[in-house]
């Protein structure tokens, strides 16, 4: 009997050694993970990098883009740990000069970047056309399902476009498609006030106010399968003289007969000055953040739009791998503060919640 209350006691005392050592255990480890949480931001969790999926990236650049398209890589890589694998197409120019310097950031971000280079690439017939169809080489993006035939899905982003949160948030978007859904892009506008198809379109386009195709994410197998290369040079023919926004407006004709290929994303992440400069038009921006901030018709590099020349100026000057993020912030609060008074200034909220949340900062307005 002696013996028996002696390993029961035994019994006891080592399950309750283990329990204290398990729920010790537990708790350092949930005390951990809030600690990273709390010092990298929400989307930073070191827990979670080794789960983030390759995000792959695609843009067209020729001439004198090539800083401009720098900041797109720089902006992608700076909010994300995930790993970005860019696809660019560039001139036979650019070519050296971008492995150059995109093998420089492979090194600074510790492989987080990688990347292909392809020269431009058009069909011999109609070759003129296609590369001047808008600005130089932009058409080159309609013909990439048949070029890049090794890849699944991409995004493809113009290169005044520049991302302010994670790029796996937008490539989750992939995962909303339905079983007839190819692409995703935001509306040109939902104010038919606004929006260019409605007053001014001479061709058919998608819905009531059109798509605009500076963010489109594309599953290049589905595009594939639907014959998409197939359709774009009978349409380029037939609607040349009509179509000022060149490989978009091929876009939206296209997406006007099959307009249930197209998921339609939130302005939020393609946000333009048209949806500030004649007010607040885009309620979702307003509410969870500017996620990527399109710089269209110049608005980065002219004085017409402040706030967006502000923005780009602050990554601009951002040196990756050297500077720290929360110095971005700063001069993008500053930059705006500093410039002249506008609409789109209004919104230096809705600009800056995405960026701050992203890394959990609190930088106040001075």
């Amino acid at each position: 009997m002696k013996r028996l209350t002696v390993k029961v006691l035994i019994l006891f005392i080592f399950c309750s050694v283990f329990l204290v050592y398990m729920y010790s255990k537990i708790f350092f480890s949930i005390n951990s993970i809030k600690h990273i949480h709390a010092s990298r931001g929400k989307y930073f969790n070191k827990k979670d990098v080794k789960l983030l999926e390759r995000v792959i990236l695609s843009y067209v650049v020729c001439d004198s883009r090539l800083n401009e398209s720098l900041n797109v890589v720089k902006s992608a890589l700076l909010f994300t740990r995930a790993p970005v694998h860019f696809v660019i197409f560039t001139d036979d120019n650019l070519l050296p000069k971008l492995d150059k310097i995109l093998k420089k950031w492979i090194v600074l971000t510790n492989n987080q970047l990688s990347f292909e280079l392809h020269t431009i690439n058009f069909p011999e017939a109609h070759k003129d056309d296609w590369l001047n169809l808008f600005s130089k080489c932009a058409a080159q993006r309609l013909f990439i399902p048949t070029l890049i035939t090794h890849i699944e899905a991409m995004i493809y982003v113009d290169t005044d476009t520049l991302f302010l949160g994670p790029v796996e948030v937008l490539w989750e978007y992939f995962k909303m498609f339905n079983d007839t859904q190819m692409s995703a892009m935001a509306l040109e506008d939902d104010n038919p006030n606004v929006s260019w198809y409605p007053r001014f379109a001479k061709h058919p386009f998608y819905g009531k106010y059109g798509l605009n195709s500076g963010v489109m994410l594309m599953n290049l197998t589905r595009m594939r399968s639907f014959g998409w290369v197939d359709y774009v040079t009978p349409i380029m023919l037939k609607w040349k003289l009509y179509i000022p926004w060149g490989d978009q407006d091929i876009i939206n004709i296209i997406f006007h007969y099959h307009g249930n290929a197209v998921y339609v994303l939130s302005c939020r992440f393609n946000y333009r000055s048209d949806q500030c400069m004649y007010g607040d038009s885009c309620a979702d921006a307003t509410s969870r953040g500017v996620f990527l901030i399109h710089g269209s018709r110049k608005a980065f590099h002219n004085d017409k739009q402040p706030a967006f020349q502000a923005i780009y100026r602050a990554m601009d000057e951002h040196h990756l791998g050297v500077d720290q993020p929360i110095t971005l912030i700063e001069k993008m609060r500053k930059y705006i503060s500093e410039a002249p008074v506008s609409n789109c200034g209004n919104m230096k909220d809705a600009l800056l919640k995405v960026p701050l949340d992203t890394f959990n900062f609190s930088v106040p307005y001075r």
